[in-house]
């Protein structure tokens, strides 16, 4: 469902799509890594009378060398994940699981949490930013031409 939903929010990447098969063994491994390399990283689950409706997974890593011209946390937090079925959005399962994970960071003492977004999910970045979130860095993918296939502006 997550692997659908960014493909929908991204059409303009669509050649650059990994199969989901591969991406989601890859994406498992990381998540497997993370949690026995990084103790403190946690996975919190929301579900309703029906049963599981989405999960949040954040990584507690090292803030060393994070953002070395602004202060952040040492360790530091990372929302990996923050996924809500589409039939219990709107619902705040969404802010729950953020409360949870805003509780359970609390007890770690953590200060600050980094969430990655995509730039075309909009209901996630107003979603953030309800809660307190700015905007820091902004990432781009650019395909670099072949030598000798570089364009130059007229």
């Amino acid at each position: 469902m997550l692997y659908d939903h960014h493909s929908a929010l991204t059409p303009h990447l669509r050649e650059r799509e990994v199969p989901f098969d591969r991406a989601w063994e890859t994406r498992r491994n990381l998540e497997r890594e993370w949690l026995q390399c990084e103790p403190q990283s946690f996975v919190l689950a929301a579900q309703n009378t029906d049963g599981y409706v989405g999960y949040a997974f954040v990584r507690v890593r090292s803030g060393e060398g994070f953002a070395a011209s602004w202060n952040a946390s040492q360790p530091l937090a990372e929302l990996v994940t923050l996924v809500v079925l589409p039939e219990a959005r709107g619902q705040g399962a969404g802010s729950a699981l953020l409360d949870a994970v805003e509780a359970k960071l609390g007890e770690l003492e953590i200060e600050d949490m980094v969430i990655a977004v995509v730039t075309t999910n909009t209901e996630a970045v107003r979603l953030y930013e309800r809660r307190g979130a700015v905007p820091f860095i902004t990432q781009f993918i650019h395909r670099v031409q072949p030598a000798g296939e570089a364009t130059i502006p007229k």
